[in-house]
């Protein structure tokens, strides 16, 4: 898989528009979202945002997407916290930037967390226990995916790697962002709960409401993606 980058706008004039003042950018003037029925947008004013605005949209039958409406969360756009070390695109990224990567991209297929509730009907979820682990070493040949070890060991790529089970504010619901490997630019790169900080290490965050209303709405037979960008 390689990186797709923001694609170029492309007119649709039968859809409706949507103000990139309010959302950052409307994917009916997008060429490329990914190929399926829902997508998510992250745009951040500049390259070194710590937030941007956040928006889930669905397609219709006619093709045009338009904002979904969550109940009991507030209107999108929502807030999202992006990383510490601003936006870069995936290609120019390297493991421990802090980064948020730009472009296009799927999210996994298992949705984790250390609550023991689910946000999902249409993801497994895995709820996390010791021993779980995300493989963060460059060169690993299990890099950037979940693994397990006995509880109480270390992997030989735990120092470059997150104990999963640990990280029990951000990580109360997860899924994986799936980045292009190789190269190894970037591992763990989750949309998860937000950061008290106001920032995470390159990942996309939300407060937990918001997060698990996304979460219970993603849907791996509308073959969801995310399109992060730079308004």
């Amino acid at each position: 898989m390689t990186a797709r980058p923001v694609a170029a706008q492309a007119h649709v004039s039968r859809c409706p528009q949507y103000p990139a003042a309010t959302y950052g950018i409307d994917p009916n003037r997008v060429a490329d979202t990914g190929g399926g029925a829902q997508l998510v947008t992250v745009v951040a004013p500049s390259a070194a945002s710590w937030a941007g605005t956040f928006t889930a949209w669905s397609r219709g039958a006619n093709g045009c997407w338009s904002p979904v409406s969550f109940a009991g969360q507030p209107a999108q756009p929502f807030r999202a916290q992006t990383g510490y070390g601003g936006l870069l695109p995936f290609a120019r990224r390297v493991p421990g930037d802090w980064a948020t990567p730009t472009g296009l991209f799927p999210f996994g297929t298992t949705v984790y967390g250390n609550s023991t509730v689910s946000p999902t009907v249409r993801y497994p979820y895995h709820h996390l226990v010791c021993g779980d682990w995300w493989d963060e070493q460059p060169g690993s040949p299990a890099y950037d995916t979940f693994q397990h070890v006995p509880c109480g060991i270390t992997p030989p790529y735990g120092d470059d790697s997150e104990a999963l089970w640990t990280e029990i504010q951000p990580y109360q619901h997860f899924i994986d962002i799936k980045m292009p490997s190789p190269p190894d630019n970037g591992a763990g790169i989750f949309l998860h709960d937000d950061m008290p900080e106001g920032y995470t290490e390159g990942c996309v965050a939300l407060p937990n409401g918001e997060l698990d209303a996304v979460l219970g709405w993603l849907n791996p037979a509308d073959r969801p993606h995310i399109l992060i960008a730079i308004g």
